[in-house]
This record gives C-alpha cells, structure tokens and sequence, in this order.
C-alpha cells in the first residue's frame, strides 16, 4: 500500500442537521482540485457532525469509507466553535481553511491563497469575498461591496491585496471577513488558542482578530464563496449579541485611542448601534436614541440619522 502524502490544505466544516447542503460543500471542495494547481488528494476535508439527527452520521461515515482524504468526525453538540476547534485538531496540514455546511466554494477558490500562504510564512490569516444568496438562489449581494471602509481601502483594485498595519483596525470596523473565505495556518491557530468556546456568537470575528495580531493579513477580491442566507441558520437573540459583541471588545480593544481613525468611530459607532438595537428590542426608545445619536457623532452616516429618526418617531408616539 502506498503511503499517502501530507495534505497542502485541509478544510474544517463543522455541520448540524445540513445533510440537505453538505454533500454540494464537499463536492465544492472538490472541484478546487480540477484545473487548478491543487492536485487531486492534496486537500483534506475535515467534517465534525456536531449532533445531527437528519442522517449526517451514517452519510459521512460511508463517504468516509471511499474517500481516504475525508475525515468525519462525531462531536457532542457543544457549538460552532467547539466543533471548529476539533476540526483542527483532528487536520493534518499546515494550512487549514473553514467552510460551513451550506456553504460551496466557487471555482478557483483557494489555489491562488494557498500558494500565497505557502510562500510567506508570516501570513496569519487570508480572506476573500463572498456572494449571498437566498434560499431560491437570488442574489442577495457582495459582501465586500457592503462595507464602505473597505470598499474604498478595495479602491477598484484586484487580485491579492496586503491590509498592511492597519489590519486589525479594518478587521475591527467592518465584518468583511467571511467565514467560509477564510484561509489560516495551524502555528497561528495555536499561537491564540483557537476559537474562543465561550462565545456563542462573534467568535470567528474574535478570531480574525487575534490571528490580524500575530501575522499580516491578505484579502483576495476574487468571490470564493457561496454564502446561503436562511432562516434560523444564524442566531438573533439581541441580548447574547451585544453582549458579545461587548465582550469581544473589551477584550481585544482595551484601549480604543490606540485603534486608528476613521476605523475607530465606525468600530465605536457600530458598537454603540448594537446597544441601541438591545434598547429597542426591551422597548427603551429614549435610551436606544441616545445611542443612535452617539453612534452618529462617532461615524455620521445617512442610516445612523435614519435609524435616530426613527427612534425619535417613536418616542413621541409613546408620549
């Protein structure tokens, strides 16, 4: 029997009940290896079934059985970052991608990263853009086109693009960095412990940022990724959102003068907009337009003063 070869890359998809989406996932992995420079059996799928009970158990295990780069893995239904967590330390490669179960790689996804990782070493983490999509396959945008920051840091430019050192402030600011885009290195992942599995939500945006801290930063403006927006598939619950958010921030940002304007007010505008979501989800209307105008002083923008209109209309409609 000939022994296999290390993997180049291994792709971590933790899944629940997504037997309807995982096997166009893996498929999408797959054909990274068709016209590309990756060879076939040179990317390694890492699935952790995180406490299915659609047959995702029985499916993988005979995948598994006919395809010796596929690992599945069964893992207590403790969260995505749990789930993640084993992924990684169930890989074998240097080089480890994320790519979540209703999800799929579009073509020529990867090759271009993962040559760029394997030629500097100091690259801690690398992301792409993504297009979303709706359930019937609509179109629902682009995930870098979303983010004005960002989008004029993209300036029309294309191809591989440094963040440089204000990674981290970008990173802060502005949720452009996709999940199912993101590209990392294992000696990174273990340098900052991985996913935090305390968090319930934000804990892949507090990664990007403890990896955007111990190596540079890269974005491709090729669309790597098909992201399905469905209902449920992300949870809404305001409170463990802000209170994650906050947390994540406190954490990572112990001293805000330290971030670099303009991506400080729109990190503090975007903090305060979520306490004034909280504060309209308890019905507070005066202390959710408190924040809104506080989140306007830091980042003006038009939806800020919208969104403060609104909670003045309110206001005097109670009244």
């Amino acid at each position: 029997m000939v022994e296999q070869t290390r993997p180049r890359l291994s792709v971590v998809i933790p899944t629940r009940d997504c037997l309807a989406y995982l096997p166009d996932a893996i498929a999408s992995i797959r054909a990274q290896e068709d016209g590309t420079d990756i060879r076939p059996g040179e990317i390694e799928i890492v699935v952790v079934d995180d406490g299915s009970t659609d047959g995702t158990g029985p499916w993988l295990a005979a995948q598994a059985a006919r395809d010796p780069r596929l690992t599945a893995l069964v893992h207590q239904p403790t969260g995505v970052a749990a789930a993640r967590n084993a992924g990684i330390a169930a890989a074998t490669a240097d080089i480890i991608a994320f790519l979540d179960a209703d999800d799929q790689y579009l073509p020529g996804a990867l090759a271009e990263r993962l040559a760029l990782m394997e030629d500097d070493p100091a690259i801690s983490l690398t992301f792409a853009d993504v297009m979303s999509v709706d359930p019937d396959g609509r179109l629902v945008g682009y995930q870098f086109d979303y983010w004005p920051l960002f989008r004029a840091f993209i300036g029309g430019r294309s191809g591989l693009l440094p963040l440089g050192p204000n990674a981290f402030a970008m990173l802060l600011a502005e949720m452009v960095c996709g999940t199912s885009s993101v590209i990392t290195r294992r000696r990174a992942l273990e340098a900052v412990g991985g996913f935090n599995e305390e968090l319930r939500i934000s804990e892949d945006w507090d990664l990007w940022l403890k990896l955007a801290e111990v190596g540079s930063v890269w974005c491709s403006t090729r669309r790597s990724t098909r992201y399905l927006v469905r209902p449920g598939s992300t949870s809404r619950n305001m409170e463990v959102l802000v209170d994650t958010v906050e947390r994540v921030f406190r954490a990572r940002v112990p001293d805000p003068s330290a971030v670099p304007q303009p991506w400080r007010g729109v990190a503090l505008a975007r903090l305060l907009d979520a306490r004034a979501e909280r504060a309209r989800s308890r019905g507070a209307w005066l202390k959710a337009l408190c924040a809104h105008l506080a989140a306007l002083a830091k980042a003006p923008s038009w939806r800020l003063g919208r969104e403060a209109a609104y909670d003045t209309a309110r206001l005097l409609r109670l009244k």
